[in-house]
């Protein structure tokens, strides 16, 4: 049977497994009313029970000789007293001493009864720090001295936290941070985790945090309020350990970068809708480029104060924001190195869907002046007020070119390690984008400046939520940007060939006639330079005259 074969059943059982427990809930748990009511206690009942013998039973298996030495004490007991057929209650006392035995595992059912998640988690912690010894060396995490005694990584200290187990782990002499990067896959399958994300705690000393949990649970997107709409710090959805997952978005460009159906779109609206309340206020401006026609923006078409739909409109918008970064360059020289919103003086996003379609796929002309402009604005753009989010899902070098220039990125699912290695470079082995499920839209690793990538699940947001922020935090009108005052080369090459803006004509020339007309469209011609002269040659030398070839003497021929 091969894989695809494999797969294949694999996925009609989960299918039909999930549909069977959805039925069952829908029958139990999931009625309405004093039914569904009394269904949901009686779980949580059992629930309960079973979490209490789950915790007696454990105990009572890894200690067997005080459960067998009460046992069988009070079982003596009671049977002396049956047999002596003495007076009195013959079974409060043998009970007793059986609870006085049991007394420790009663502790850790109850434990477990009242706060399960604590106690699974603690169980975990001790199984990590018991069994650390093994699993290192099978992991790759010891070495053998000269002397023949054997050296393995120090585990410091477990610890718990939301939804994970950490260990935090100590090189020995000879032994590198790498090597724990290398081992911590095989770490995370020995001890059965979910999931690890390590981070460095200084030199020679990791955190590794092994995952409980499966998946992160999906959460739907509300109503942002003004308090969280700061760029330094957007919340956008849920970390694996049930933590609020933020991006930062001033000062940083960021692509973002998923299959089909990966959920790009939450990744976009979970910042853009985060950051609306600060739009009003004049602390945030966005520009828009959907190049799938409109179909992804136009729901919030109110946020943003220019937007374009085509490849040809794109072309117009990034110099009007290249405009920007020029006028920013005069008011900040010498004045400030990383620009700060204000009012009137806003941070400027740049939101771009389908970037393959305008870097790649649009022709030549456009695809070459809007790589340039996007150059410019990606490399400038940063430290002025200027950023970019963009989304692709082609992550080739010939769709986007310039991904080295943003240097916080989100790789959603992607089709194989070679599209992860292309995102994240050196940090796809630490993050795995391929194996993210199909069926968790929205979910990613988050890899920002620090190299250090951290799975998150961006909230889900439905159109009607989508019309709602943007009706009640709508753009302020966008006021005539001035043309640029500089032209450099590039510019100027670029303009004679009608790749520029058309610049409104001032009120006092005339603007009637065709001539006029004529030269509104047709491009100025481009100066050519004086050839210059050529200098004069040095005279040849005159050749010398050829030596005369020798006759033949009558001897020999």
């Amino acid at each position: 049977m091969n894989t695809a074969t494999t797969g294949g059943i694999r996925t009609a059982l989960n299918t039909k497994i999930t549909a069977t427990r959805s039925r069952l809930r829908a029958a139990t748990v999931g009625r309405p009313g004093w039914s569904g009511k009394a269904w949901r206690i009686a779980a949580w009942s059992g629930f309960r029970v079973w979490m209490f013998a789950r915790g007696l039973g454990t105990w009572a298996g890894k200690h067997p000789l005080p459960v067998a030495l009460g046992a069988l004490l009070a079982v003596g007991w009671w049977g002396v007293l049956t047999l002596a057929e003495l007076p009195g209650d013959r079974t409060t006392g043998p009970v007793l001493l059986l609870v006085v035995f049991l007394l420790p595992g009663l502790f850790m059912g109850t434990w477990a009864m009242l706060a399960p998640r604590r106690y699974l988690l603690t169980m975990y912690a001790w199984k990590v720090r018991d069994s650390w010894p093994k699993v290192a060396q099978s992991c790759g995490l010891s070495a053998r001295r000269p002397d023949g005694t054997i050296v393995i990584s120090r585990l410091v200290h477990v610890r718990r936290a939301p939804g994970a187990v950490v260990l935090r782990i100590e090189t020995f002499t000879g032994q590198t941070p790498d090597d724990l990067y290398r081992a911590a896959p095989a770490i995370c399958t020995a001890f059965r985790a979910h999931g690890y994300e390590p981070s460095k705690v200084k030199p020679g000393v990791l955190d590794l945090a092994l995952f409980t949990t499966a998946t992160i649970a999906p959460a739907v997107a509300s109503v942002p309020g003004i308090e969280n709409a700061t760029p330094d710090n957007v919340p956008v959805g849920r970390s694996r350990a049930g933590l609020p997952a933020c991006v930062q978005v001033r000062g940083q460009h960021t692509l973002v970068v998923g299959a089909t159906g990966a959920g790009k779109g939450s990744a976009l609206w979970s910042v853009v809708g985060n950051l609306a309340p600060a739009v009003p206020a004049g602390l945030v401006q966005f520009w828009g480029l959907d190049l799938k026609g409109g179909v992804e923006l136009e729901m919030g078409r109110a946020l943003f104060a220019r937007v374009a739909y085509s490849n040809d409109a794109a072309l117009p918008v990034l110099r009007e924001l290249l405009a920007v970064i020029d006028r920013r360059k005069e008011t900040m020289r010498g004045v400030s190195r990383l620009h700060v919103p204000t009012p009137g003086d806003p941070l400027h996003v740049l939101v771009i869907d389908e970037l393959a379609d305008l870097m790649a796929y649009a022709e030549f002309d456009v695809r070459r002046e809007a790589d340039r402009l996007m150059s410019k604005i990606l490399t400038q753009g940063r430290a002025l007020g200027v950023v970019v989010l963009a989304c692709v899902q082609n992550p080739r070098q010939e769709a986007v070119g310039q991904r080295n220039l943003y240097p916080q990125k989100i790789a959603l699912r992607l089709d194989s390690d070679i599209e992860s290695d292309m995102v994240l470079g050196p940090h796809a082995r630490l993050a795995p984008a391929h194996d993210i499920a199909g069926t968790e839209p929205g979910t990613a690793y988050l890899v920002g400046e620090d190299g250090m990538p951290s799975l998150i699940r961006f909230d889900y947001w439905d159109d009607d939520l989508i019309r709602h922020v943007a009706a009640t935090y709508p753009a302020p009108a966008l006021a005539a940007s001035a043309p640029r005052e500089g032209m450099d080369a590039v510019n100027a090459w670029a303009r004679a060939r009608g790749h520029l803006a058309v610049v409104d004509t001032p009120d006092d020339s005339p603007t009637d006639g065709p001539a006029t007309e004529a030269a509104a469209v047709a491009p100025a011609p481009r100066p050519r330079k004086p050839r210059a002269p050529r200098k004069p040659r040095a005279p040849r030398a005159p050749r010398a005259p050829r030596a005369a070839r020798p006759t033949a003497s009558a001897e020999e021929v």
